[in-house]
């Protein structure tokens, strides 16, 4: 990152890293007739052990890294000691160090996770990042209906949590509205029902005034004015009139009243629960087998809230490239980091398939460029460089694999 990613150069940051599940996940691929595939490749592995390395990773952090997500590192070491957990956090925290380095002081950070290691991500977030510079923990409900607890002797798992932070106090921040909620389409339904001339629907609103307003007393085509007065002045009411924003009763006692049109409500205020975007299920257009594709109305909304049309959108965990082709649609300028040729293929192919000749320019950092650094990848350590050699010239011809990994 530090070789392509200047300081301060990018405007939002979301990460859906492993979550430290204690599973292997595999990628299943659809045939062209959208049924499934037998081949499956493991896409990657979310499962972490102390080892020499993370002993290495750790110290480096304790040594170099900034003084308070050091001792808070320690301090964790202290408390959960030489185990899985305590992998999977240094490899988290560098990687926080690098991310602050990143984002511009406008800019804003939304990490994605769930229960088994949220409390202590938030941890070093407020170490990495400023305990006040938390914003909201969002509580993504993913899934809906009843999930299968026999045996557990515990709740369903229905949801995800998503850190979001800012690096200062002045980030960017745009309030969303939703459509989708149940409860607001329950509304929407009870009380917008009449419908104009043009077929807009609306509901009608109150336009007496609460209080005694003498100057606002005026009687407006035969209706009398409320005990009160109007809320609004003879000005106004004329120019309501010609907008069509009034509601005229056929009782000549009775009162003038506001149009209030539906298809000017912005929508129910976005709050700190999303309960109104579901996970993608097994027919959804959008899936593409990768195990954790998030959908795109999630990271439309992140990305629209705390970013402009030009900003710097930068996904370090990107996988199958949900925030990176969101980036793409919605005219932001976007950085996607893996660390697998099989995610790279998936993105590129995703990105052409979804923009065709409207796509962006960009580039790849770090395929093979040439004969030597091919064959340098395909020498890598055990079977890695095999495999990830195979997912890159395969990705060359659009083609995939057709075996299974395990089978050689």
């Amino acid at each position: 990152m530090r070789e392509h990613i200047p300081d301060e150069s990018v405007d939002l940051i979301y990460l859906d890293p492993p979550f430290n599940s204690n599973a292997t996940y595999n990628i299943l691929f659809r045939e062209h007739d959208s049924s499934e595939s037998a081949a499956q490749i493991q896409a990657f592995d979310d499962t972490w052990h102390w080892s020499a390395d993370a002993e290495w990773h750790y110290q480096q952090t304790v040594t170099t890294g900034p003084r308070k997500l050091a001792d808070m590192l320690q301090a964790m070491r202290t408390f959960l000691g030489q185990n899985d957990m305590m992998a999977y956090l240094t490899m988290m925290a560098p990687r926080m160090v690098e991310l602050h380095r990143v984002l511009k002081p406008t800019g804003s950070i939304y990490l994605h996770c769930d229960p088994t290691a949220s409390h202590y991500l938030k941890l070093l977030m407020d170490a990495a990042f400023g305990n006040a510079n938390f914003r909201n923990e969002i509580t993504w409900k993913r899934r809906y209906g009843s999930q299968h607890t026999t045996g557990f002797q515990r709740f369903g798992a229905t949801t995800d949590t998503i850190l979001f932070y800012s690096k200062g106090q002045e980030a960017k921040f745009s309030p969303q509205f939703s459509h989708d909620d149940p409860a607001y389409q329950d509304y929407v339904a009870r009380t917008f029902k009449h419908v104009d001339e043009q077929g807009r629907r609306y509901r009608i609103a109150d336009l007496a005034s609460p209080s005694p307003r003498p100057n606002l007393t005026y009687e407006y085509k035969g209706y009398k004015p409320p005990k009160n007065g109007w809320a609004i002045s003879r000005e106004k009411m004329e120019a309501w009139d010609k907008e069509g924003r009034l509601h005229f009763p056929k009782d000549p006692n009775g009162r003038i009243q506001r149009r209030r049109f539906l298809d000017e409500l912005r929508g129910k205020p976005v709050q700190s629960l999303w309960d109104d975007i579901q996970m993608l299920s097994s027919q959804s257009q959008e899936r593409l087998g990768y195990p954790t594709q998030k959908p795109e109305k999630l990271l439309e909304r992140i990305i629209s809230a705390s970013s402009n049309e030009g900003d710097v959108v930068l996904d370090p965990f990107c996988g199958c490239g949900t925030a990176v082709a969101v980036a793409e649609r919605l005219n932001r300028k976007w950085i996607g980091i893996d660390v697998t040729h099989l995610a790279i293929s998936l993105m590129r192919s995703r990105l052409r398939d979804s923009f065709g000749d409207d796509l962006s320019d960009y580039e790849v950092v770090g395929s093979p460029a040439d004969v030597e650094s091919a064959r340098a990848l395909s020498l890598e350590s055990g079977n890695t460089g095999r495999y990830q050699f195979e997912y890159w010239a395969l990705g060359l011809v659009e083609a995939r694999p057709a075996h299974d990994r395990k089978k050689g």
